[in-house]
Order: C-alpha cells, then sequence, then structure tokens
C-alpha cells in the first residue's frame, strides 16, 4: 500500500500548513512558498487523497499558465494519485465484494472521485486482470 505522507516528507524542501480554503479546493501548492497548504476541515480520507495530489504535482513541477494545459496536467495528476492509491489487485478484492463504488471506496481508503479515476484510466493488463477476478 502506498503511504502519501512518506511520499511527501520525502520532498524535505517543502513544508506543510492548514488553513481554511474556500469551496471545494482541497489543498494547493505554493510555488513560491515551497509548501503544500491543506484545507483544516478535511475528513482523514480526504486529507490522504490530497496530500498524495499535491506530492505529485511537487514531482512534476509547476502547472503552465494556459486553461487547456492546466486541465491536462490536472487529470494527469488525478489518474497518477489514483494510480498509487489504489493498487489494482486490492482494487479487485474491494470490488469482488463490495455492494457499491462508495462502500469499495471506503475500503480502498479513498474517495468516490478517486475510485472512478482509477477505473476509468485502467490499463489493458489491468482490466483483464480485473475481467478474471471479477468472473
Amino acid at each position: 500500500m502506498h503511504h502519501p505522507w512518506r511520499g511527501f516528507r520525502g520532498e524535505s524542501a517543502w513544508t506543510l500548513r492548514w488553513a481554511p480554503l474556500p469551496g471545494d479546493l482541497r489543498g494547493y501548492t505554493d510555488w513560491d512558498a515551497r509548501c503544500v497548504v491543506l484545507d483544516d476541515h478535511l475528513l482523514q480520507v480526504e486529507r490522504r487523497v490530497t496530500i498524495c495530489h499535491e506530492t505529485v504535482h511537487i514531482e512534476r513541477g509547476p502547472i503552465p499558465s494556459d486553461p487547456v494545459l492546466v486541465a491536462r496536467e490536472e487529470s494527469a495528476v488525478e489518474q497518477e494519485t489514483a494510480r498509487r492509491l489504489i493498487d489494482v489487485h486490492d482494487l479487485g478484492e474491494a470490488l469482488a465484494w463490495a455492494h457499491s463504488l462508495d462502500e469499495a471506496a471506503d475500503e480502498l481508503w479513498v474517495d468516490g472521485d478517486t475510485l472512478r479515476v482509477r477505473l476509468e484510466h485502467l490499463d489493458p493488463v489491468e482490466l483483464d486482470y480485473l475481467h478474471h477476478r471479477l468472473g
């Protein structure tokens, strides 16, 4: 299982700050301050997903200013976050017994959006594994 807090700790030049954030914003990467800011009202699962997401941003570098490139970058970061947090074998086990995707997400310790992204971007080998696992 991927440990996103360990991943963030590996980014030794970066700090973490908690603050109330507006709207649905869960967190952001402040490149000038080399700081990740997380909303201080997040649930534990939301914290886990968001710190992984922001760590992927750190690894990939600053987001371009062009809106089309921003959207592509966010999609790439969401996909990588989902891949790191949801191992395909764990996914198969959760889907085999869960009665809903929300229940599977709870078992996988992610939010529903992260599970949806993972399911939408499975590679052919992963799809084949899941078809065999789930019958």
